[in-house]
């Protein structure tokens, strides 16, 4: 028995999907937090960089995507080495779950959001996205004149 084969039956397991990759894997950790001014999303995304993450926000409904293939990975990791050095021979698998990494996350904003000031920053693996809120409309006092 080798070390593999203590993970055969958690890799078949019917939580995996056709390409033995788990589901939830797949969704990046999110943080959500709110203040008077604005809503914070913190987005885990390690391994990726701005230019991997695509964000939309359309109608109320922020969406943050991604989308690197092993292709992508293995050019990336070529670009550094020197074009006369010799190709490495191409490694044999004996497990390979990360083929393919993509996500996309959907969140329905509330009203008071004000599209127009949304900001995002990316810094040590974490997506920051800052939603401000619009200024709550202050009751108004109406006079009443006498006719």
């Amino acid at each position: 028995m080798n070390a593999l084969s203590l993970f055969n039956d958690w890799l078949n397991n019917d939580f995996y999907g056709a390409e033995g990759l788990c589901n939830s894997s797949n969704v990046p950790d999110v943080d959500v937090t709110e203040n008077k001014d604005s809503y914070v999303l913190d987005m885990d995304l390690p391994g990726r960089t701005e230019n991997d993450v695509s964000l939309e926000l359309n109608e109320g409904v922020l969406t943050i995507s991604s989308e690197k293939t092993e292709a992508k990975q293995i050019e990336d990791k070529s670009d550094k080495h020197d074009k006369h050095e010799e190709k490495e021979e191409k490694p044999q698998y004996l497990l390979r779950e990360r083929r393919r990494t993509s996500f996309r996350r959907s969140f329905t904003l509330p009203k008071d959001i004000d599209a127009e000031g949304v900001t995002a920053g990316f810094k040590n693996g974490v997506l920051t996205v800052r939603i401000p809120r619009k200024a709550e409309v202050a009751p108004r006092k109406i006079q009443i004149s006498i006719a």
